[in-house]
């Protein structure tokens, strides 16, 4: 079962120091020049936890255009396990959601995760229900 760990939880320091060595490994593949401090600190960070085995982590933030963009990182050989994280980090937000994929495997896990690719390594998630919205706003 997935567990959800953010900066402030007690347990979070038991992996703290793995979190940080997997994203000081993966860190030029993501494309983000900041310190894991922080990513814990000045984003919304969660990671993410199978039983007792880290996972990895996605943290969302607001861009300089005011678009709630998310960034992750994970172990290699985790696909279900990030659909999982990412599906459920994402029904926590009511707004559109961007990410910017680094790889294939970043792509994909994105669009099985309902994203829709923008341009090519731009997504966007709408987690807004505007269904029945069209018809209240013709009449």
């Amino acid at each position: 079962m997935i567990r959800v760990l953010i900066p402030s939880d007690k347990e979070f320091l038991s992996y703290k120091d793995e979190c940080k060595k997997l994203y000081t490994r993966v860190q030029d593949k993501i494309c983000d020049p900041n310190s894991f401090e922080f990513i814990c600190t000045k984003t919304l960070f969660y990671m993410f936890i199978d039983d007792t085995v880290l996972v990895g982590a996605i943290y969302y933030f607001i861009d300089e255009d005011e678009k709630l963009f998310l960034n992750g990182f994970s172990k290699r050989k985790m696909f279900r396990q990030n659909l999982e994280c990412l599906k459920l980090s994402t029904t926590w937000f009511n707004c559109d959601i961007y990410a910017e994929a680094q790889n294939r495997a970043s792509a994909l896990c994105l669009l099985k995760c309902g994203f829709i690719r923008l341009n090519n390594n731009t997504f966007r998630k709408t987690t807004i229900d505007t269904s029945g919205l069209k018809g209240r706003l013709l009449s």
